[in-house]
């Protein structure tokens, strides 16, 4: 009786969590629609529109060597918000719930791999998220980093805002997060969001030109609207391909954990028929013993 109690109390338990996990890959799903198609068509309007800052670095070096200097020289004409460390930042993208599934953990995993790179050594570290928060502290002798939480959906403006202050002081930032591939597939991925590489592209696609053109008002003025406005929007889309995979990564986690609970049910229901008959027949046998011995 003991035993059969245990089983119906575990089956209890696996039912509740079969509840919640419905609910979680309901609300991913809902989550999931509403973003999909805006994040699609923004990534290539943005792919695009980064390859024009690539191609603006790459075929000007001249001119933007010499306002890179001028900045790095601390020249004080500068507008302040091109006035920079010099140095490199990494984010990492997580999350503050759980339960996202493999995207989060293949991601850090990335980022960790890559904190180990020589160029990274002196690189400042941001992460995002109370869950990447918690996976890094949990490393052994890891590296001085900043901390920031936002929410997982629906980021307010004023966060961004904040964030991109912080961004703005480095010369090159470089965002981890998970990118949507399809239903199935959600990677890990690296990109730049201050020109060094297209964004969302893995390798790096300067090309020379030819052509010249006449910067207006200036090129101090259009690197300004780059490494603002554009480098804001790219930031923007960081966080909604990393929101998008993190949805698809939990409705697939959370669709195997109810093929599991399915399975481990009729397990568990297995049993409790196999110790209810075996209970039957103990009470038929001693049923049979009674009355052998009333006759007797």
């Amino acid at each position: 009786m003991a035993q059969r109690k245990l089983i119906i109390e575990e089956l209890e338990a696996l039912n509740n969590i079969k509840d919640l996990a419905e609910s979680y890959e309901e609300i991913a799903a809902i989550e999931m629609q509403r973003i999909r198609n805006s994040v699609l068509k923004t990534r290539t309007f943005l792919i695009d529109l980064s390859d024009v800052f690539v191609d603006l670095k790459s075929s000007y070096t001249r001119e933007v060597d010499d306002l890179l200097k001028r900045r790095k020289a601390g020249d004080r004409t500068l507008q302040p918000i091109l006035q920079k460390k010099g140095k490199i930042l990494l984010v990492y993208l997580s999350s503050n719930a759980k339960l996202y599934g493999a995207v989060t953990q293949n991601t850090f995993r990335l980022f960790i791999s890559d904190l180990k790179k020589p160029e990274y050594q002196n690189a400042d570290i941001v992460i995002i998220g109370s869950a990447g928060k918690e996976m890094y502290e949990g490393l052994e002798n890891h590296r001085n980093f900043e901390y920031f939480e936002l929410p997982d959906t629906k980021v307010d403006i004023e966060h961004i805002k904040f964030l991109m202050q912080k961004f703005l002081q480095y010369e090159k930032v470089y965002v981890y997060y998970g990118k949507f591939g399809n239903v199935v597939k959600q990677s890990p991925t690296e990109t730049s969001i201050t020109g060094e590489g297209i964004f969302e592209t893995e390798k790096l696609t300067p090309t020379t030109r030819e052509d010249r053109f006449i910067f207006e008002p200036s090129l101090e003025k259009i690197f300004r609207f780059f490494e603002t406005q554009i480098m804001t929007n790219l930031f923007s889309q960081t966080l909604l391909e990393n929101q998008l995979a993190r949805d698809v990564s939990r409705v697939n986690a959370m669709e195997q954990a109810l093929l599991n609970i399915e399975e481990q049910s009729k397990v568990l229901n297995r049993v409790k028929n196999r110790l209810r008959h075996t209970l039957q027949n103990k009470k038929q046998l001693e049923t049979i013993s009674g009355l052998v011995l009333w006759g007797r």
